[in-house]
């Protein structure tokens, strides 16, 4: 047993906090985009693959699209409902988009494969490939974890983001992945303010 290291990460964890709010003249250097890439390269995933990697967005142009794809999905979502659901609706959604001002987006994501359905071709059950596709999710929630840690360790702040996955395929589009491409988080990641 190692104390030490011990209340080390305790201190850690217990200091992060998610930070919703960045100033969009922030910059993240390289350097600092690169130490939080090595800590989260060591998450584990399903099957022992790794088959995951992580979408880095730093180009204004690129985040702000992606919280316009957000916002779209939220209002098309939203004329789908009653009124005063969908004023509800608008008000929680609004959150979903804050990510705008962040200097960078960290966007763990991995290919969507089919292993059971392959194993087990028709007699796959509903149940099984929604096991196989939540093994991918937490999988990336482990990465995830990872960068929000290393954000913390650098004195930056972040945020565990999953609100804006309502509009997964368009963010795909936006990054320029494919449609079978399963985003875990965004997570935007600047200076504390």
């Amino acid at each position: 047993m190692n104390p030490q290291a011990y209340e080390s990460l305790l201190s850690l964890c217990e200091q992060r906090r998610s930070y919703r709010q960045f100033s969009p003249e922030d910059t993240l250097g390289e350097d600092v985009v690169e130490a939080i890439l090595k800590l989260a390269s060591h998450s584990p995933f399903a099957s022992g693959r790794k088959n995951w990697k992580i979408a880095v967005v730093k180009d204004r142009e690129t985040v702000c699209a992606l919280a316009d794809a957000v916002q779209e999905e939220a209002q098309a979502l939203a004329a789908k409902m009653e009124e005063e659901p969908a004023a509800f609706f608008l008000n929680y959604a609004k959150s979903f988009t804050f990510f705008r001002d962040a200097p960078a987006l960290f966007i763990p994501y991995c290919r969507e494969s089919a292993t059971m359905k392959s194993l087990l071709r028709e007699n796959a059950s509903a149940e099984i490939l929604q096991w196989d596709r939540d093994n991918l999710t937490k999988s990336l929630s482990c990465a995830a974890m990872l960068i929000l840690l290393a954000a913390e360790s650098l004195d930056l702040g972040a945020c565990y983001m999953t609100g804006p996955l309502l509009a997964g395929k368009k963010l795909n589009q936006v990054l320029g992945l494919a449609e079978n491409v399963l985003l875990g988080a965004i997570i935007p990641v600047g200076h504390k303010l």
